[in-house]
């Protein structure tokens, strides 16, 4: 064959059998953008869009606009140029087939409004700072473990991390609590308080302490006692089973406690889907936290809240164990307890999802209770535990009774955690002889009494293990008693209020004598010992005349010096007459008023509580009484009162001197936010902690509002950061937009920290020039 042809055959080959690597096959790239909807600009206005990439070490992306003319980009920074429509795109560099895109309207900015004579008014001041609850250094607490609360003018976006002492906080999670954050760090108890210290000077946290430990309210158990008789038959409860057993109108009991057994055969079909709140993965015993099993699985568990679950509600006439309080109640078990313990910000959320209110990361709940059993606590004042007496605020006001243990300490009831908290019903614990037991815990705050047993003597039988029962003592096991009653009550009567529940509670009580309480006066086992009979009695054939008290809010924090209201409301039944009022409890040397004064006539009255100048928490008991036909009708309702030191005064190098206050201009606030900047914000020229201002010349008409901002450059830097004084106009806590004519409009400045929303931050996030 002619070398030629050789040749080419062999390039023939080799065009046709390419010696290439085959084609790559497609990525998982994929890439994501915030915002992800449409959005809208005026002409001029900013805004921000931000690519994520993801399945690849290369994040790089390019920008294009479909319409430059209209919407141009740079770096994501999208600016508005003329009206229309553009599409922004975000490519990625490791791989160009893949993209996002967004469309965003541009629009003409609304006409400015027509110039105006309107004036607005009021003061601009300087923060007195507030010295916060301290932490009780004695009661135990999670180490390096901190709730906070932030002020509403906080931003949220910056808080995932926390700066105090020199420590760094790692924010754990946010609570159910609005603007409430678990925190963590490495720290030993006393680091843990030097930190918490801190934290409680700034300007920007509305409440900080521990972590703090609860406990369940259970003595030691001796071998199964087989009886229940002494404990039911106290109450009267046999004879107030022939009156309702819980079936009539089935009431939803939630037991927060250690979780339950669900295979126990006398929890048999009485059992809603519960939740674990129990977030340390560690002593769970499931080796999870939260999740949607409720079980107790903790190691050596001695089932104290299966204890608990069984006293309320055991299955009853089914030839098995023992008999619930409230046969017809449906049980939710919450777990929020290990081992006999829990966290604080634990229980608060699981109090919170109880009643049925939402919790962050957590499915809800589909059977909010209308009654919560908590036989759990701690050794410290909810004075300075602010976030569990906010949890039961808020559970309570949600339509739950919430029923807790008075402790186990023999010590006064308001020194414990949920016992002295306010909006609960505190229940102390009696023997079999009808005496305080000897543990219980004592005083003004105790609402009645219930049977707990004795250690060494006779105790409460309830369900243990899966087909076991056995016997406890403890106010843990006095709390369900009248939870159980509370749920025959509502079963009778789904109307039943808290403030009815508790007032016909301690009208039909058997009463204590100081013998019996074994302390001064027998008022310290509170009203009596629970009677079941004699409540169902009463509610089946209310009394010709009954009165019913009730405070809002039930829960006051003070100065020393200060002073505070609470409408205190009356509720009558079948009478008409005047009722006479009284207060005791109340810090020495002070004397409440009332407006109107006592006797009232009316179905509300104004009470006025000075702070005094002690210290101290203070439980003031209202009391109110009527005389109508030779019968003398009484009703009572509980305050409690934190008095903490006045604030300091602000340095001497705190003036007011040098502020700026800044009207800016809402023209339109959809599809987008459009803003007038005020340019030449109304200096402060006078010395002093506070001064008044007047801004006149402003617009009346053709505009949302004012967002009227304050602000002081102490480091004089010319931007708003740390070291600055800065603050919003509120009205209710919020940002407020204010029209002309207007007066009274008081700003208070405060330091800038990192979580401060200032007026920059407001206008960068909107996409307009700060100055």
């Amino acid at each position: 064959m002619p070398r030629i042809l050789w040749l080419g055959l062999l390039v023939l080959v080799l065009t046709a059998c390419p010696n290439q690597p085959p084609a790559p096959p497609p990525s998982n790239i994929s890439i994501s953008l915030n915002p992800s909807g449409n959005f809208s600009l005026d002409i001029g206005q900013q805004r921000q869009v931000v690519a994520t990439v993801t399945n690849t070490t290369n994040t790089a992306v390019t920008w294009s606009s479909s319409n430059p003319a209209v919407a141009s980009v740079n770096n994501g920074l999208v600016e508005g140029q003329s009206a229309g429509t553009a599409t922004i795109t975000a490519r990625s560099v490791a791989d160009s087939s893949k993209s996002a895109s967004v469309s965003v309207t541009v629009l003409e900015p609304p006409a400015p409004p027509p110039p105006g004579n309107g004036t607005i008014s009021g003061t601009v001041r300087i923060s007195l700072q507030t010295a916060l609850p301290s932490a009780d250094p004695s009661a135990p607490f999670v180490e390096g473990e901190l709730i906070v609360q932030f002020k509403p003018q906080v931003s949220l976006q910056s808080l995932s991390k926390l700066s105090a002492a020199g420590v760094e906080l790692q924010q754990v999670r946010p609570l159910g609590l609005e603007r409430t954050f678990l925190y963590r760090a490495g720290l030993s108890r006393a680091e843990t308080l030097a930190v918490l210290a801190e934290l409680q000077r700034r300007s920007d946290v509305a409440f900080a302490h521990p972590n703090y430990l609860l406990f369940a309210q259970a003595t030691p158990n001796d071998p199964l006692y087989a009886d229940q008789r002494w404990h039911y038959e106290a109450i009267g409860l046999p004879q107030a089973w022939n009156l309702e057993t819980g079936s009539s109108n089935p009431v939803t009991v939630a037991v927060i406690d250690g979780g339950v057994v669900a295979g126990h055969p006398d929890l048999a079909g009485k059992l809603l889907p519960g939740y674990d709140f129990y977030s340390d993965a560690t002593n769970s015993g499931d080796g999870d936290g939260r999740d949607g099993n409720p079980e107790d699985t903790a190691p050596g568990s001695d089932y104290h809240g299966n204890h608990v679950t069984g006293t309320v509600a055991a299955a009853t006439n089914n030839g098995l164990g023992v008999a619930g309080v409230a046969w017809g109640a449906r049980l939710l078990p919450v777990r929020a307890l290990s081992g006999g313990s829990g966290t604080l910000a634990d229980v608060a959320d699981a109090l919170r999802w109880a009643a049925g209110l939402s919790v962050a990361g957590v499915p809800a709940n589909p059977n909010p209770a209308k009654v919560i059993n908590m036989s759990l606590g701690g050794p410290v004042a909810c004075t300075n535990a602010p976030a569990l007496q906010q949890a039961i605020n808020e559970a309570s006001n949600a339509g739950a009774l919430i029923v807790v243990a008075a402790g186990n300490s023999n010590a006064d009831a308001s020194t414990f955690s949920p016992a002295g908290c306010s909006g609960v019903i505190t229940v102390g614990a009696t023997n079999a002889a009808g005496n305080r037991a000897s543990y219980s815990n004592y005083g003004s705050r105790i609402d009645l009494m219930a049977p707990g047993g004795e250690p060494d003597g006779l105790q409460v039988v309830s369900t243990l293990a899966s087909g076991q029962y056995g016997g406890k003592a403890g106010t843990s096991m006095a709390a369900p008693h009248v939870a159980g009653v509370l749920a025959l009550m509502k079963s009778k009567k789904p109307t039943l209020t808290a403030a009815e529940a508790i007032s016909l509670l301690k009208e039909t009580v058997k009463p204590l004598t100081a013998t019996q309480c074994n302390r001064p006066s027998g008022s310290e086992c509170g009203a009596g010992l629970l009677d079941a009979r004699a409540a169902l009695e009463r509610l089946n054939t209310p009394p010709p005349r009954s009165l019913v008290l009730s405070a809002s809010p039930n829960a006051l924090s003070l100065n020393t010096d200060q002073s505070a209201q609470v409408t205190l409301r009356i509720a009558r039944t079948n009478f008409t007459e005047a009722v006479a009022l009284s207060v005791t409890g109340q810090p020495a040397g002070t004397t409440p008023s009332f407006n109107p004064p006592s006797p009232v006539a009316g179905n509300s009255t104004t009470l006025n509580i000075p702070a005094g100048s002690t210290p101290g928490t203070y439980t003031l008991v209202v009391r109110g009484s009527a005389s109508v036909g030779g019968q003398t009708v009484e009703a009572e309702t509980r305050i409690t009162l934190s008095v903490q030191q006045p604030p300091t005064t602000p340095p001497p190098a705190q003036s007011i001197q040098g502020t700026r206050i800044y009207f800016d201009a809402v023209l339109r606030e959809t599809p987008t936010l459009s803003l007038l900047l005020d340019f030449n914000p109304t200096p402060i020229n006078q010395s002093g902690t506070q001064a008044p201002y007047t801004r006149t010349g402003l617009s009346t008409s053709g505009l949302v509002g004012y967002r009227i901002s304050a602000w002081k450059d102490v480091n004089n830097n010319g931007t708003q950061d740390e070291g600055d004084l800065f603050g919003w106009y509120r009205a209710n806590g919020n940002i407020a937009y204010v029209m002309p004519d207007a007066s009274s409009i008081d700003i208070v400045l405060e330091p800038v920290l990192s979580t401060t929303f200032t007026r920059e931050k407001w206008l960068r996030q909107m996409g307009y020039p700060t100055r």
